[in-house]
């Protein structure tokens, strides 16, 4: 594998790639002042994402009451449709005023254009948007980006991360050392959006003081992931994988409202942790669909964000039925081709109690997977996790990319990998020994840094270079996709 260069990292405030109208512009918005009407230029923000059956969805976000932009599709003029309209409900007229997840305010609409997969070129304004390659090469896969805040107004909270440090909340950095790789394709494995309540005074004041945006509507999506993301977003079209922090019950609305695969639906009034929480049934759980890399590669990308895996199937017996129907494009993708796996929530982690029951997803997975399924990339866990299982399991290799930004593990008091004063010391260059449904795995890693993850085909293979903010190699690994085997380099302890 080529030796990665060293990656330049931007100044913070300002990430590259930031087209100068369109970061005015969302800073505008942000600051409560006027916005000029929306036209080809003064999108806040625009994007590409793949769906089923090779279609290239556009995606743009414009100033409520703006119209939406037109695009220009291999030489002819595509109007991008309504998505989502803007909305602003006022606190006296919210219906669940103790449910800000529901129904947030959204000062935007959302616009959108489906193309085939034959579309080459496409542009909004002067800016040409990314668009899919035939055979790409080089993958960045991010995953858990979001700026934890959880606080209530009395009693214990999570910890509360730095959104205003760099070096606390590194995701506007990876996005921008991502973006400089010049990557094919982006895939998100989920939870973009952790900016969720902040409403004990004292705790939150210092907060405020350095203009720290929280919450569940605009303002927080804007805060929490388009405005850093933006320089990656550029870079190359999208794959996103819905996150548990996009229930229905969190960060739902944002989800529906800008990255669903499928059409714009409202989340129902849910609470988080109520008997109305978010579950696999009541979650406007999407169905898995399929995404053809040339004809070397099949990804499925699958939506288990509101799936309780730290239950026993006979805790939840619906949510079998539900995978067994939602998974489909998994067990009849094509035979012989190569087949990867994209879910938030991870197959086997090291997060699941040690001795707990087979949940309802490791019930499907013992049906029987595909024998072409050779890896399942997930994130969930704030850390970069690899397993492997003896090939006599016909396991494939369960790869966690969930350090792109969000809280690590090892911070976490509640998490097994809270490392305290001892930094470093629940980093792994091997198995724990504990069993994953019944099986010990063969190898692996767990490293608790900041990273993200490229991939880059070498021949029939893949070859992987886990990196920091700064655009530094933490990780080199290999990736032996008819072994089902990821295998990489532990490195120094920091």
């Amino acid at each position: 594998m080529r030796k990665l260069p060293k990656l330049p990292r931007p100044p913070a405030a300002h990430p590259p790639g930031c087209r100068g109208a369109t970061l005015l512009l969302a800073l505008c918005l942000l600051a409560g002042c006027a916005t000029r009407p929306a036209d080809e230029g003064a999108t806040l923000h625009r994007w590409t994402q793949l769906g089923a059956d090779g279609s290239i969805s556009l995606r743009s976000i414009v100033a409520g009451g703006s119209e939406c932009p037109t695009a220009i599709v291999d030489g002819a003029r595509v109007p991008l449709q309504t998505r989502a309209p803007a909305t602003a409900t006022s606190e006296a007229r919210r219906p669940s005023p103790d449910n800000p997840a529901f129904r947030p305010d959204f000062a935007v609409t959302t616009c959108e254009a489906t193309l085939p997969a034959t579309a080459r070129q496409a542009s909004i304004g002067s800016d040409a948007l990314p668009m899919p390659v035939s055979d790409p090469r080089r993958i960045i896969i991010v995953g858990d980006t979001g700026c934890r805040i959880k606080v209530p107004a009395s009693g214990p909270a999570d910890p509360i991360q730095n959104c205003a440090s760099t070096s606390d909340w590194p995701w506007p950095g990876i996005a921008a050392a991502a973006a400089a790789t010049q990557p094919d394709l982006v895939i998100h494995v989920g939870d973009y959006h952790y900016r969720e309540y902040c409403d004990d005074p004292a705790r939150c004041q210092p907060l405020r003081d350095q203009g720290v945006v929280v919450g569940y509507g605009w303002a927080g999506w804007q805060a929490d992931f388009l405005a850093p993301a933006t320089p990656l977003l550029a870079a190359a079209p999208w794959i996103v994988v819905r996150g548990n922090h996009e229930n229905c019950d969190r960060g739902g609305e944002g989800w529906m409202r800008f990255l669903s695969p499928v059409p714009y639906r409202q989340c129902s009034n849910q609470a988080y942790k109520t008997a109305s929480q978010s579950v696999l049934g009541n979650n406007l759980t999407a169905d898995a669909y399929r995404v053809e890399l040339g004809e070397r590669l099949t990804l499925v990308v699958a939506d288990n964000a509101a799936f309780a895996d730290y239950l026993p199937l006979a805790q939840k017996p619906d949510d079998l039925a539900i995978l067994q129907r939602t998974l489909r494009a998994l067990t009849t993708a094509p035979v012989g081709r190569p087949l990867w796996l994209l879910i938030h929530k991870p197959l086997w982690y090291d997060l699941l109690p040690t001795a707990a029951q087979p949940n309802a997803l490791q019930s499907f997975a013992r049906s029987g997977l595909p024998a072409s399924l050779q890896f399942i990339f997930s994130g969930h866990e704030h850390a970069f996790a690899t397993l492997n299982f003896a090939s006599s399991t016909g396991r494939a290799a369960q790869v966690i990319v969930g350090g792109s930004g969000t809280q690590l593990e090892a911070f976490d008091p509640q998490s097994p990998l809270y490392e305290g004063a001892a930094p470093s010391s629940r980093e792994q260059a091997q198995p724990d020994g504990r069993l994953h449904d019944g099986v010990a795995a063969s190898s692996g890693i767990v490293l608790n840094r900041y990273s993200f993850l490229l991939l880059e085909r070498a021949n029939d293979s893949w070859d992987g270079t886990l990196i920091d903010a700064d655009g530094r190699a933490i990780s080199h690994c290999r990736l032996d996709g008819g072994g089902r085997q990821i295998d990489c380099g532990f490195p120094a302890r920091p």
